[in-house]
């Protein structure tokens, strides 16, 4: 039995979990005579830290230092961009006569270096003051707005009262066809105007189940299907009222794959752009880790998206702080996934927020054994770096650096 085959077995074997911690923590010395160096370094950074050359540099250095060689640089994001655009305002804390990406993509012109635009897809607004520019897209579109099932729309929250611990901001609906299309037309301003590697589509979900009750969207698919979908959850469409069980879970599986397709047309739809204008750009999404749960809870289908070839890798967020969950989810698509698809297309996220650098190593050397060969880290932060606390989390995908 190989030496990895035996540590492989003691991670199946659940009551023996924490004994193959024990052997990745204690012989992490072994590791650079089995392991080459990872293909895959990604690196996600805020548009707090390019805000001008200065920061700039300093992400860059840090990149060569660490062999990265994907940086996926928040362009999008509360409805501003990083970038000069005719269509939508610039970051308000970038001088105005400054481009950030542009600048990046003239310091990895000459370097390995990939510069991908980081885009928060449909999460609109993310702050507990309204907007402050009258032109935010927050303002010219009332009907654009997420809404649950009670019908209650996302532009009707009171941003200065406290919010759910989950609430993650305003959404605008991938139902309304005035939303996708102002999403899109900021997506070709970038294509049409910089020559960057790729674009990672953030948020690329609904918040949750009981959304995705945008009344445009309620209104198709009562066209098509002559069913309101809001009577599902008002009890209406149930066997006390004549319908039988079969037609009940045919509505219900309707209405999800309605929602479900939304997202995956939109996903399409950037595609199609890239392809139609023969762009060498990559396209990559975020998603949630559980992709039964992606699908079923979130309508996020990414692992079909893959297997269309709409998207060249997803970044699974795989950012349980729990060592057994992140291996449960790591081992599950493992066993679903072609071993071609999680080689080249599957990229597991990892998030330096929540946890430690040691325990990232060994999330990381964990992943390795198991087969997984890319991986990114969220986010840059210029006092980690100046702490040197990267340092274990890229020396175990780092073990053959020159001297």
């Amino acid at each position: 039995m190989s030496y990895i085959e035996y540590i492989m077995i003691r991670f199946i074997k659940g009551p023996l979990f924490f004994s193959a911690l024990f052997i990745i923590i204690s012989n992490s010395f072994i590791y650079p005579q089995i392991l080459s160096n990872v293909d895959s370094k990604c690196l996600w950074v805020k548009k707090t830290n390019v805000l001008d050359s200065t920061s700039i540099d300093s992400v860059f250095s840090f990149a060569l230092e660490n062999k990265i060689n994907k940086l996926f640089i928040e362009s999008m994001s509360d409805g501003e961009v990083l970038f000069n655009s005719n269509l939508i305002s610039k970051y308000e804390q970038v001088d105005s006569l400054f481009d950030p990406l542009n600048y990046l993509l003239s310091k990895a012109e000459f370097s390995s270096i990939e510069i991908h635009a980081w885009f928060n897809t449909y999460l609109l607004w993310s702050k507990s003051t309204l907007p402050p520019n009258k032109d935010h897209f927050y303002y010219n579109c009332g009907d654009c707005f997420e809404s649950d099932f009670n019908g209650k729309s996302d532009g009707e929250i009171d941003l200065q009262l406290n919010q759910s611990k989950t609430w993650e901001g305003v959404y605008i609906s991938p139902m309304h066809s005035k939303a996708n299309n102002y999403l899109l037309s900021v997506i070709n301003d970038l294509f049409d105007n910089y020559s960057i590697d790729g674009l990672l589509l953030d948020y690329i979900r609904y918040q949750d189940n009981f959304y995705g009750y945008n009344k445009q969207g309620i209104n198709d698919f009562i066209n098509i299907y002559n069913i309101d979908p809001r009577d599902i959850n008002r009890g209406i469409i149930s066997t006390r009222f004549g319908y039988s069980e079969d037609l009940i879970d045919s509505i219900n599986n309707s209405w999800n794959s309605f929602r479900e397709n939304k997202i995956s047309e939109f996903v399409r739809s950037v595609k199609y752009n890239i392809l139609k204008d023969s762009l060498s750009i990559s396209l990559s999404v975020a998603v949630k880790p559980d992709y039964i749960m992606a699908k079923e809870r979130w309508h996020q289908n990414w692992l079909s998206w893959i297997n269309e070839g709409l998207v060249d890798f997803a970044i699974i967020k795989n950012y349980s702080n729990n060592f057994s969950e992140f291996n449960y989810i790591n081992k599950m698509i493992s066993s679903k996934v072609p071993d071609y698809i999680q080689k080249n297309k599957i990229f597991i996220g990892l998030d330096f927020f929540n946890d430690n650098p040691i325990l990232l190593s060994n999330k990381i050397l964990l992943s390795r054994l198991q087969g997984y060969e890319n991986f990114s880290i969220s986010t840059y932060n210029i006092d980690k770096d100046t702490l040197g606390l990267y340092l274990p989390i890229f020396k175990s995908m780092n073990f053959h650096l020159e001297k």
